[in-house]
């Protein structure tokens, strides 16, 4: 009850901010007032990067801020109904030990590795308004998922946390056991997969995975790449975030929140429906 209690409160503090749940930025966990609309998301996330939210900020269920905040920790109530994961973020003073959690709450695709790669280019200037896009949508809930602790720090080196390329070795790991469409549908994630017969992973930009083995090949290689992976990141975010706003409405019975319209008559896209 304490789970479903904090998930309503915050739809009504979404509706009370004006702010869809899909949109709601989670580095508001550790600012106390609302984020101002022309505050940098680029800049949020730098200090985000940087330790300097240290408030507890709306919403924030952890408690923590400052260096031991980490966005994607805050919905553990989420990923608790959907997911059935026992997690439960330790207290300040037990910190240490949350590396022992094996099923965790993770984000997906990460922002800085891009933006770092990115931002010294000739090119990013061309850009940048779509980074500032991404740099909100990278700590929305449909940019997060739960994972074995070890899996994400793995995967890390292996993807540069691209998630087509996790979604594409694990496919090649899970299709052949027959289960591959069951994982799918379990964590929401038809929006990184076409649907083919063997709902086929999706690349992010033609040649992706190709760059597997190569660490410097898994990042966009010119401009071109580095724009279609900005458009494509945050439409799979936010088509994915609905989906789980969606389920989490309908199993507590929360259709009554005006948000909800925009969701009642949607079915989650795959990849190739989505531009």
């Amino acid at each position: 009850m304490k789970g479903n209690t904090w998930i309503e409160g915050w739809f009504q503090k979404c509706e009370e901010l004006k702010i869809k749940p899909w949109e709601w930025d989670f580095k508001q966990s550790y600012i106390k007032e609302p984020i101002p609309k022309d505050k940098s998301s680029i800049e949020l996330i730098l200090d985000y990067k940087s330790r300097k939210l240290t408030e507890i900020g709306i919403c924030n269920v952890t408690k923590r801020r400052g260096r031991d905040a980490d966005c994607d920790k805050e919905p553990f109530y989420i990923y608790q109904l959907l997911w059935n994961t026992d997690y439960e973020p330790k207290s300040e003073s037990q910190l240490n030990l949350d590396r022992y959690n094996l099923i965790r709450g993770e984000t997906m695709n990460s922002f800085i590795t891009t933006f770092n790669h990115s931002k010294t280019l000739t090119y990013y200037s061309h850009i940048k308004h779509k980074f500032e896009k991404f740099a909100t949508a990278t700590h929305c809930i449909g940019n997060f998922t739960v994972l074995p602790h070890w899996m994400n720090t793995g995967r890390n080196r292996f993807s540069q946390d691209y998630w087509d390329v996790t979604m594409y070795s694990l496919f090649e790991f899970f299709q052949p056991l027959g289960c591959w469409k069951q994982f799918v549908e379990r964590y929401f994630l038809q929006p990184y997969v076409n649907d083919d017969e063997e709902w086929t992973v999706s690349e992010f930009w033609e040649g992706h995975f190709a760059g597997i083995g190569n660490y410097n090949q898994l990042k966009p290689q010119n401009e071109q790449e580095l724009s279609e992976y900005l458009h494509k990141v945050n439409i799979r975010i936010e088509e994915r975030g609905k989906w789980m706003i969606k389920k989490v409405c309908e199993e507590l019975k929360l259709q009554h929140f005006t948000f909800y319209d925009e969701l009642k008559d949607r079915q989650i896209r795959f990849s190739n429906e989505l531009n």
